[in-house]
């Protein structure tokens, strides 16, 4: 088994916040470093229950335990990325995400843009539109 990479009391952290599908705010924090080792997401919105909440809060916690354990972070993402099911549709406020399929897929490829450097996976934005 491997052993668990123990973080720093005191740690960075970028927050990327975004609307998806104009339906739900989300802030993603990762750490602000090439190997992050905790993943925060909430989730905002007037049809958000507990549940919801309660469900990206364990998703969130499932994926930083892995990353601390060793899990690759390509792994975590590909295992997010193209997940379907609603919301989806339109991001706003990310400057390389300007659609996803799910709230999944959205922190699949904010990990894998923003933490591995996969600009293939970003959206390229309008000629003339604001960032």
């Amino acid at each position: 088994m491997n052993e668990r990479r123990q973080l720093p009391d005191r740690r960075p952290h970028v927050t990327q916040k975004v609307r998806l599908a104009d339906r739900r705010t989300v802030y993603l924090a990762t750490h602000a470093d090439a190997s992050p080792g905790e993943l925060f997401v909430r989730v905002k919105g007037k049809d958000c229950t507990t549940e919801i909440i309660g469900l990206y809060d364990a998703l969130a916690r499932l994926a930083s335990l892995a990353l601390q354990y060793g899990a690759p972070l390509e792994k975590v993402g590909e295992m997010l990325l193209g997940v379907r099911f609603e919301p989806a549709g339109p991001v706003t406020g990310h400057p390389a995400i300007r659609f996803c399929s799910s709230l999944p897929d959205l922190i699949g490829r904010h990990l894998f843009i923003e933490c591995c450097g996969r600009g293939d996976l970003a959206h390229p934005s309008p000629e003339g539109a604001p960032q």
